[in-house]
């Protein structure tokens, strides 16, 4: 299992890929393309339509794992926040 660290770092990756324009416009021009092609296919082209439909669940999936990361960065960082505060009172409660 990644460390505290890792997932923290790993969700600040994921952040910047979902935040960057770049990959925000590749991502929704490369969606629309495939929508516009399944839509303007011939029902007979099974096979086709299959391939395409198979490539945007990939689209899917992909955002879906970087929001996931994400979302686990997160959670790292709050984890991480409240280890740090049990540590401090425990520092001052020995100074008692």
């Amino acid at each position: 299992m990644p460390t505290l660290e890792e997932r923290i770092y790993d969700g600040n990756r994921a952040r910047e890929c979902l935040e960057n324009e770049q990959f925000n416009w590749a991502f929704d021009s490369i969606k629309q393309e495939l929508t516009n092609a399944w839509q303007a296919s011939p029902a007979r082209d099974v096979e086709g339509r299959e391939k395409i439909f198979l490539t945007l669940q990939l689209l899917t999936k992909l955002k879906a794992a970087l929001t996931s990361s994400l979302e686990t960065g997160q959670l790292a960082e709050v984890e991480r926040i409240y280890q740090q505060s049990l540590f401090e009172r425990a520092k001052e409660s020995l100074r008692l």
